[in-house]
């Protein structure tokens, strides 16, 4: 299972500095070329307790998804 970052992302580093695993970089890493950070589906636990780390700390809302569902990691 995994997260994935959407395209309403500001780039503002909060869930680079909280993935515990290193999974997420940031879009001059990203392998599909896009201008946006991407989520190591191989290494992404979804850590955390109900809301996985990276979108406990990420700003603005809907921006990570869960990838296997489409849905919004943390619902207002």
């Amino acid at each position: 299972m995994a997260v994935k970052i959407t395209d309403t992302c500001i780039s503002c580093d909060a869930c680079l500095d909280e993935c515990p695993t290193e999974s997420i970089v940031d879009n001059d890493e990203n392998p599909t070329g896009e201008d946006i950070y991407f989520v190591n589906a191989d290494t992404c636990d979804e850590c955390g307790d109900n809301v996985p780390a990276c979108a406990e700390a990420c700003p603005t809302e809907g921006c990570i998804i869960f990838a296997d569902s489409g849905e919004p990691c943390i619902e207002d």
